[in-house]
């Protein structure tokens, strides 16, 4: 009994972090007229949070962005407005709108996931 006690627990858990990934990602309804776009559309949305979790932990392991949720990470951190510099293919820089509050702890966090995977 316990350990059944246990795992219902952890259903809750998992619910609230269903719901963030829906408010965050914007997936109010996942209603498709075939089975192969409503199985793509699973798929992707689970990429999309694994992505999410992920890149939370290596680009923010510490400071204020890493209590951010979903919504927030979403709307304040991955939407901050810049540009790309590629050469010959390849990312040389990545510009980010220094007037954005969060913009300096990204560039961090931009730092430390390139670091640790390399570039592109």
């Amino acid at each position: 009994m316990p350990e059944i006690i246990a795992r219902y627990d952890d259903r809750g858990a998992c619910e609230t972090e269903i719901q963030a990934d829906k408010g965050g990602l914007k997936l109010c309804k996942r209603r498709k007229k075939r089975l192969y776009a409503q199985e793509s559309l699973v798929l992707l949305t689970d990429v999309a949070h694994n992505s999410l979790a992920w890149i939370s932990h290596w680009m923010f392991p510490d400071g204020p962005l890493a209590a951010f949720g979903t919504t927030r990470l979403i709307e304040d951190v991955l939407a901050i407005p810049g540009h790309l510099i590629f050469d010959g293919g390849r990312l040389v820089e990545v510009q980010l709108n220094e007037r954005h509050p969060h913009a300096a702890q990204t560039a961090t966090g931009l730092q430390r996931l390139l670091d640790r995977f390399g570039y592109p």
